[in-house]
């Protein structure tokens, strides 16, 4: 899948979110990575793109 343009401004922010709640203590190493997981066996494009950005919209939530 190639996302660019706002789609990949997207996924950068998705990935530094879970990066940062790792860093901060809010997601173990497990969590990070079953998130990350769960992110990119996303079959779908608007699949991945919705949970790209319920993740980023929880914000500070998660």
């Amino acid at each position: 899948m190639n996302l660019t343009g706002p789609d990949r401004v997207l996924l950068d922010r998705y990935l530094e979110s879970v990066l940062l709640r790792f860093s901060d203590g809010k997601y173990s190493l497990a969590d990070a990575t079953q998130e990350l997981a769960q992110a990119f066996t996303q079959s779908e494009r608007d699949e991945l793109l919705a949970h790209l950005r319920g993740v980023v919209e929880a914000g500070d939530d998660a």
